[in-house]
């Protein structure tokens, strides 16, 4: 099966053969297709043309996905619009909203990323036809903002973290990025793991693992902010997940032993206090008795 780059080359080449061999009679002059839908979308696919004055009438207009036609329109026939379904339901044209080069394409799936072609024809004897292309690009995002896994309730200071973050099911696969307290993550700490396939699907799950020990510096206020950032560069996609990882902060022996003493220290002058009041009540009962 040809790559869409092939057939990139193949239709550029048809154009440009069309261009050279003919005095063009018609002449395409906008050809609309959207860089990036997602999987389910839908979206206008628009090709503008102008008939030259002394030339031949339009006999028919169609859009092809890669070698497959799926729209035509023709003029002289009525009903003037008629669709033909791409392999796999691809996309649905909503043949009651198109006309003439304004088709409205409905529900793309992922194997619509390819190459669009819009080719105007003149009627007989001419035939001169023109032809232009665009690409598109259809995209299925992850199930779910990026998951951090892997993470204990507590860590003392010197413990180390050891974590996953995951962005499920998506085509193109998002590259992760981990931040610590919102500086990116050394490279060093990282574990770059495959990407994990699904069986009849193009869709894939990206996982990336962070290990680091936890130091005086990464304190805040008695956690650390771990954030993992899940993109899609080529399709301007970003989502964030953040969690915490929560410190014990152990109270040293020293500092008990002391606070005792201070307690001890502080509370021998009140006893002795009380002790001298009860001698000098019990001295004056006896006196008042003698």
């Amino acid at each position: 099966m040809w790559s869409n780059w092939t057939l990139s080359l193949l239709f550029v080449l048809y154009t440009l053969t069309l261009e050279t061999t003919h005095t063009a009679a018609l002449r395409i002059t906008r050809i609309q297709v959207p860089e990036i839908l997602k999987v389910g979308d839908s979206s206008w696919l628009e090709c503008d043309f102008d008939e030259v004055v002394g030339g031949g009438k339009v006999y028919a207009l169609k859009w092809y996905l890669g070698l497959h036609e799926f729209y035509r329109w023709m003029p002289a026939e009525s009903p003037t619009v008629k669709a033909f379904p791409p392999r796999d339901q691809l996309l649905v044209v909503d043949e009651a909203a198109s006309h003439r080069g304004r088709v409205r394409i409905k529900n793309v799936r992922l194997g619509a990323t390819g190459v669009f072609r819009c080719e105007v024809s003149e009627e007989a004897p001419a035939f001169h036809t023109e032809a232009a292309v665009a690409n598109l690009t259809v995209f299925d995002p992850p199930d779910t903002k990026p998951r951090i896994t892997g993470l204990r309730t507590a860590y003392q200071l010197g413990e180390e973290v050891e974590i996953n973050c995951s962005s499920p099911r998506s085509h193109p696969p998002a590259t992760l990025t981990f931040f610590i307290n919102n500086e990116e993550a050394s490279a060093s700490w990282l574990t770059h793991y495959p990407p994990l396939e699904y069986e009849d699907t193009v869709l894939e799950t990206s996982t990336l693992g962070l290990q680091f020990v936890l130091k005086q510096s990464h304190l805040g206020q008695g956690s650390v902010e771990v954030k993992c950032i899940a993109s899609i560069k080529e399709i301007h996609y970003r989502d964030i997940s953040i969690e915490y990882v929560h410190i014990n902060f152990p109270i040293e022996a020293s500092v008990m032993e002391g606070h005792t003493s201070r307690c001890i220290a502080q509370t021998t002058p009140t006893r002795w206090m009380m002790m001298m009041m009860i001698m000098w009540i019990m001295l004056m009962v006896v006196v008042m008795y003698w």
